[in-house]
């Protein structure tokens, strides 16, 4: 899950801005902050961890972070209550879903969970495809399969493409929100990489919906490398708000527990502290304002629409200049 919120985090601020390599530097971009992707994934881990029903957190979720670039459908969905799923199958699902791949013991349980909470919004079969695919490469990840097997079941079961490598998809590919044009390019970059980092970069190399993209592999790199470095859950952890990071530490102390989290946790919370932001985040966030530029370029951009990003970060990015 971290893994996943990681991957969001990094990949922000490349989602219209690819690049098409994966020597950036540094990590985290001081313009990175979390999207939709985030704010979903801790949801459902929020749902879960409380026994509610998922569609109440989505929308409850939504509320508390209404700009944080989701679809115009989802919008739409998430705003009034009794809404029927609109049958999409857009990565949205298979982004939000890495939880699953984590909590439920069997391969059987996994693959109806995460139907289940995909076709609340993405009930067309690609919706679920993406969303069973990355939570069932999850399971088999985080309990020692290989990444052949992975491959193999992966193919096997879901039709994906998975012989191409990254050197043979970068060169074309492109912004794709559909899950057929986004799950399997995130599981190969997975299957390149030498470790969780180097499975991130291989992500954003590729392009395209690099948030999301990014999501998937981080989520599957988590479970099959173990713990993530620790700077690297220390800097996911502090771009989240107090209510998320809650979330996010309690779901692992209830179902894998996790000294980095643990630590990740208490950096961050002491960071905020440090920053003397701890009782103004959440409105700082919906307001969308600069609150967190303070003295050191650490501030979240999550009050940012994907039609309005581009633009909101330019203008914070003129008045850094200025300063």
């Amino acid at each position: 899950m971290l893994g996943a919120i990681t991957g969001d985090v990094v990949g922000s601020v490349y989602e219209w801005a690819n690049i098409k390599h994966k020597n950036f530097e540094p990590l985290f971009s001081p313009r990175a902050f979390f999207t939709d992707d985030t704010v979903l994934t801790v949801a459902l881990m929020d749902g879960i961890l409380h026994d509610k029903g998922y569609d109440d957190m989505l929308r409850q979720y939504y509320q508390q972070y209404p700009h944080a670039g989701y679809g115009g459908r989802f919008h739409q969905w998430a705003k009034y209550e009794n809404q029927d799923p609109y049958g999409s199958w857009g990565n949205g699902a298979a982004m939000r879903t890495s939880a699953v791949g984590f909590v439920y013991d069997t391969l059987d349980k996994v693959l109806e969970k995460a139907e289940k909470y995909a076709a609340y919004t993405h009930n067309h079969p690609e919706g679920v495809k993406g969303a069973q695919a990355t939570s069932s490469a999850i399971f088999l990840a985080r309990n020692g399969s290989s990444k052949v097997d992975i491959k193999d079941y992966i193919v096997q079961t879901f039709d994906y493409d998975l012989d191409r490598t990254l050197d043979e998809i970068r060169p074309d590919y492109i912004f794709n929100e559909s899950c057929q044009g986004t799950v399997p390019e995130a599981i190969i970059a997975f299957l390149e990489s030498d470790n969780f980092e180097d499975a991130i970069r291989n992500a954003i190399s590729l392009g395209g919906d690099s948030d999301t993209l990014t999501c998937i592999t981080g989520g599957i790199a988590e479970a099959f490398y173990g713990d993530i470095p620790q700077d690297i859950a220390n800097e996911s952890m502090s771009r989240l708000t107090p209510e998320m990071r809650d979330v996010v530490c309690q779901f692992y102390q209830a179902h894998r527990p996790s000294k980095t989290v643990d630590k990740a946790y208490e950096y961050a919370t002491a960071q905020i502290e440090q920053l003397n932001i701890s009782n103004t985040s959440k409105q700082a966030y919906h307001e969308g304002k600069d609150e967190f530029q303070k003295d050191q370029d650490a501030f979240w951009q999550a009050a940012m629409s994907k039609t309005n990003r581009k633009g909101l970060l330019d203008s914070l990015l003129s008045k850094m200049k200025a300063r």
